[in-house]
């Protein structure tokens, strides 16, 4: 199994070999058969497998993601649809926002969400990428964004400094897995 099959809690119990009773009979004729049950000697076991992953360069795509997704539907619910999307400007977390840049807002952090949650290190690197060179762009091109989107410089080197921190974490930090597997025998 690959970390993008996201992750494993498994248990299986399977019994190998259980005690068997057979009948002890004698050669002969019918009238002088003897039938005793015996007790065959026989071991039972039980085998139980488990395995577990963690991923934290997952986890912090999430939050980012999360972040992201809050910030832009607070900015969607305040801004509204009745007029032009540039229009009104709104303050999110102190951040001066419209319906446009919460739609931005809504978009990459739901992709990022969901590529922490399904574990996929590629998802995290695009999405990262492209929220740090969106947000890098807008951060060096403000005045050519205030007016549709109203970003504040302050705001884009944030999501660029978020999204440097999702491709870093893609890239640099290692994934856990564990696995064990016990067998318990008993002998009758």
């Amino acid at each position: 199994m690959t970390f993008a099959q996201g992750p494993t809690h498994e248990r299986t119990d399977s019994i190998i070999q259980s005690p068997l009773v057979a009948p002890d009979t004698l050669d002969g004729p019918p009238e002088q058969r003897v039938e005793t049950p015996v007790i065959m000697s026989g071991a039972g076991s039980v085998r139980t497998n488990s395995a577990s992953r963690f991923a934290p360069d997952a986890l912090i795509a999430s939050l980012v993601g999360l972040v992201l997704l809050v910030m832009g539907l607070i900015a969607i619910i305040r801004g509204g649809f009745d007029g032009p999307m540039a229009e009104p400007i709104i303050k999110v977390l102190g951040f001066t926002h419209t319906t446009t840049l919460g739609l931005i807002d809504v978009a990459i952090g739901a992709c990022l969400l969901v590529s922490g949650a399904t574990s996929s290190r590629s998802g995290e690197l695009f999405f990262g990428g492209v929220l740090g060179i969106a947000a890098f762009i807008g951060a060096v091109q403000t005045t050519s964004f205030h007016t549709s989107l109203a970003l504040e410089s302050s705001m884009a080197w944030i999501a660029t400094i978020a999204g440097i921190v999702v491709v870093a974490a893609a890239l640099l930090l290692p994934r856990y897995a564990k696995s064990s597997t016990s067998i318990q025998q008993s002998h009758i």
